[in-house]
């Protein structure tokens, strides 16, 4: 038997929220900066280095915030019958989301199928893998449920036609029927 691998990494598309975020934030910062490092100077204190020092370093928990929270990407791989989840954030910190076997999965399948509704009420957490903050119910969009540690979650990712195979190897009751 040959080895089975599939990698793939997701971009997270922050829609208009990674547009307007960083534009209010910023507007909102320069107005309170401007009355932070004016005020003091109008009251006749002079302590323009104190506020200097505190604006710049406002600005920087800006910046950083703003990177952290909207560059954000997913990587999926699947390694015979493991399949792991890392969120990887402002390409540079990774950290390991899940990772479960395709055995202990009670069902793998399309969010169209006829369980997806029951299976994510039935599920303690569910993990949106897509590129997408809110993902639509299409056949492009697969879910996993797993049942490990005394606890039910789901993993909702996008779906390839090179993870099939595997899914059907490791889990063929629980894996949905799929017409080539």
């Amino acid at each position: 038997m040959e080895d089975l691998f599939f990698e793939r990494n997701i971009k997270r598309d922050q829609g208009s929220l990674g547009i307007v975020f960083p534009i209010l934030a910023g507007l909102a910062l320069l107005i309170f900066l401007a009355f932070f490092n004016v005020i003091p100077i109008l009251m006749g204190f002079n302590i323009i280095y104190f506020t200097g020092m505190i604006s710049f370093g406002l600005i920087y928990l800006l910046y950083r915030v703003c990177r952290n929270v909207l560059k954000v990407e997913y990587e999926l791989s699947i390694t015979e019958d493991s399949f792991e989840v890392v969120k990887i954030i402002d390409a540079r910190k990774r950290e390991d989301l899940v990772e479960f076997s395709i055995k202990d999965c009670e069902y793998i399948g399309s969010v169209t199928s006829d369980r997806f509704k029951e299976d994510l009420e039935k599920a303690d957490f569910s993990l949106n893998c897509t590129s997408k903050r809110k993902y639509n119910l299409s056949d492009d969009i697969w879910y996993a449920l797993v049942t490990a540690d005394h606890s039910k979650y789901m993993v909702v990712f996008e779906y390839e036609e090179d993870m099939y195979p595997m899914f059907r190897r490791y889990n063929p009751r629980g894996t949905q029927k799929h017409a080539f």
